[in-house]
């Protein structure tokens, strides 16, 4: 079992699926972690409009809220990798995890990596889970 308690689940503008979001609040309710949950809109998308993946996350969130597990829903508009420096520092995050096949996401974790001293996963389907 990891040792984490506080765990990233990022989202940027062509992410297309919530395998990394199951993965973390599964993870989260066996070790009672905190999850944070990062979307990028950048400056060219309205952060009032959602998503239909917005959608669907929140509303996993809603039920993860009522099962106990606790989140943190964040909307970034700016530099995505800053962004995601910051969080991981004011928020003291332990692991961070996406989808395998997010390339904007794999891509910035990699290049925020050198800087931060962090677990990442990659998850590429139910049971198939990769360190990067």
């Amino acid at each position: 079992m990891v040792n984490t308690e506080n765990i990233l689940v990022p989202f940027g503008r062509h992410s297309s699926d919530l395998k990394s979001l199951y993965h973390a609040f599964a993870l989260g309710e066996r070790i009672r972690a905190k999850i944070f949950v990062l979307f990028f809109k950048g400056e060219d998308l309205n952060p009032q409009q959602m998503t239909p993946l917005e959608n669907a996350c929140l509303e996993m969130i809603r039920s993860a809220c009522e099962e106990g597990i606790s989140v943190s829903f964040h909307i970034a508009n700016d530099e995505f990798e800053e962004e995601l420096l910051n969080i991981i520092k004011t928020e003291h995050i332990d692991l961070i995890v996406v989808s395998a096949g997010d390339i904007e996401m794999e891509s910035a974790v990699k290049d925020i990596s050198p800087k931060v001293s962090i677990q990442i996963i990659k998850v590429k389907g139910k049971n198939n889970i990769n360190s990067i």
